[in-house]
C-alpha cells in the first residue's frame, strides 16, 4: 500500500504543472521501480528512458505519458503502436516570474504510433519544436492540441481519421494536412502563418461533427487575419448547391472580409485543457485520499 500511495501522490505532483506552468518534478524519485512499463507516470528524459519503454508491448490506460521538461533535441520513439496520451510543454505562455523549464525538444516522432487511446495529443508553447511526425497515428481520443509553437510550421497527420474530441491548432501554421481526416467533435485553427484557410476547409468540406454534450466550441472555424482567408462551417450561405451536406454536419467555405473570432468563439485551448486536467487533479486526489485508509 505504501508503494501506491506514493505513486499516486507522484501522479498527482507531476500533472500540476501543466496547469499551473511551474517547474515539474521527477516522478522517479519517489518510485520504487523508476523502469516499469506498470507506472502510472511515464516521463521521458532522455535516450535511456526511449530505449527503455520501446521495449514496452502495452501501456495501462491509466497512466500519464509525456516528454519531460529536461529533454533535449530530437524525440524518437519507435515501435510503440498505442498509448494513452502523449504531450509536452505547458497549456500558457510562460509568465513573469515563474520558475518553470523552457522545453528543449526540437522534433517528436512516433514513427509506429496508431492509436492514443484516452487521454489526447498536446505540444504547448514549446520554444524549440520545429516538428512533429506520426505517420501512422489513426485515432485520437479526446484532444489534438497545438498551441503557440513558434517554430512549427507544418502540421501533417496523413493516416489520422478520427479524433473524438477538439482539434485546436494555433500558431505561426503554413501547412495543415489532415487528408483522411474523417471526424472530430469541433475543429478551430487560428494561423499567422501563410495558411490558406480557403484550400483547407475545401480539403475538410466531408468533414463530419460529433460534439460532445459539453463542449465549448462547434465546426470547424479557420482565421488568419487576411481579408479572404477564413473558414466557417456555420456558414449556411456558402454552402456548394453540389452537396447535400448540411452545416451542422461539414464544413462550408466563407469569403470575404475576415475578422477574428469575438470572445465567444475565440479558440483557447488552453481553457479545454485546463478543465481536464483539473478533473484529472481531482481524481488523483480522491484516490490518494482513499489509498491512505
Amino acid at each position: 500500500m505504501r508503494n501506491t500511495r506514493f505513486l499516486l501522490a507522484a501522479g498527482l505532483s507531476t500533472a500540476i504543472p501543466y496547469v499551473v506552468g511551474t517547474s515539474q518534478p521527477q516522478s522517479r524519485d519517489v518510485s520504487p521501480d523508476p523502469y516499469s512499463c506498470s507506472n502510472i507516470v511515464i516521463d521521458i528524459v532522455n535516450q535511456t528512458d526511449i530505449d527503455f519503454y520501446a521495449s514496452c508491448s502495452d501501456f495501462s490506460e491509466d497512466i500519464l505519458f509525456f516528454i519531460d521538461h529536461n529533454f533535449t533535441g530530437p524525440f524518437e520513439l519507435p515501435k510503440i503502436k498505442s498509448v494513452p496520451e502523449i504531450s509536452s510543454g505547458y497549456l500558457g505562455p510562460d509568465l513573469s516570474g515563474s520558475d518553470r523549464i523552457d522545453d528543449g525538444v526540437t522534433s517528436v516522432s512516433m514513427p509506429d504510433l496508431v492509436n492514443v487511446t484516452s487521454g489526447g495529443v498536446l505540444f504547448g508553447y514549446i520554444k524549440n519544436l520545429t516538428s512533429i511526425s506520426f505517420p501512422n497515428l489513426s485515432l485520437i481520443t479526446k484532444d489534438f492540441v497545438i498551441f503557440g509553437d513558434t517554430q512549427l510550421s507544418n502540421v501533417s497527420l496523413p493516416s489520422l481519421e478520427f479524433v473524438t474530441g477538439g482539434v485546436l491548432l494555433n500558431g505561426e501554421l503554413d501547412n495543415i494536412s489532415l487528408p483522411k481526416l474523417k471526424s472530430v467533435a469541433y475543429m478551430r485553427v487560428e494561423s499567422t502563418g501563410s495558411l490558406d484557410c480557403v484550400a483547407l476547409g475545401k480539403s475538410l468540406f466531408s468533414l463530419v461533427f460529433t460534439p460532445g454534450k459539453y463542449d465549448m466550441y462547434a465546426g470547424f472555424t479557420c482565421w488568419t487575419g487576411h481579408a479572404g482567408n477564413s473558414y466557417n462551417s456555420s456558414d449556411s450561405t456558402s454552402t456548394p448547391a453540389s452537396t447535400t451536406s448540411t452545416p451542422s454536419n461539414s464544413a462550408s467555405m466563407t469569403s470575404g472580409t475576415s475578422t477574428s473570432p469575438d470572445s465567444s468563439t475565440k479558440t483557447n485551448g488552453g481553457i479545454i485543457l485546463q478543465v481536464r486536467f483539473l478533473e484529472l487533479l481531482l481524481c488523483f486526489a480522491t484516490m490518494v485520499f482513499l489509498a491512505a485508509f
